[in-house]
């Protein structure tokens, strides 16, 4: 399995560099057949042609994750998108100023849901705040 870190140049990718420094807006995994991501809820997708190649860097899971675990998340999972946790991004150096950590809505973002499953599969690294793709990608390319 690979963490597929999506980058580009639409709205979403240009907020996200003012928000975070990187133009990584979408995080999943793939297993070069399907995509499981967030989007509202938990999904599957086709992977082949669903993101342009060049807007697209794997990387390989620091743990085992399955595509049975990943298929039974999907059928157990009830957590949302959290579009409102994601749009405190912006907020998040004003949280700072304060000597604050960004709020959290109870949402979950595509990001989020990576790093919860990833530390589900025995991955060990957790982050202060709930971590943008940005900050996914920086821990897991090093």
């Amino acid at each position: 399995m690979k963490i597929a870190f999506i980058s580009g140049k639409q709205p979403s990718a240009t907020l996200t560099k003012l928000f975070t420094g990187s133009t990584c807006y979408h995080v999943g995994f793939t297993n070069g057949q399907h995509f499981w991501d967030m989007n509202l809820i938990r999904r599957r997708r086709l992977w082949e042609g669903m993101y342009p190649p060049e807007h697209v860097r794997l990387v390989e899971c620091p743990v085992e994750v399955t595509a049975e675990y990943l298929d039974h998340k999907l059928d157990t999972d009830d957590s949302t998108y959290g579009w409102q946790d994601y749009i405190l991004f912006a907020l998040r150096p004003v949280y700072h100023l304060f000597g604050k950590s960004t709020r959290d809505l109870g949402g979950v973002i595509c990001s989020e849901l990576v790093c919860n499953d990833l530390n589900a599969c025995g991955w060990r690294v957790r982050f202060a705040e709930v971590p943008s793709p940005a900050d996914l990608e920086r821990a897991l390319i090093k």
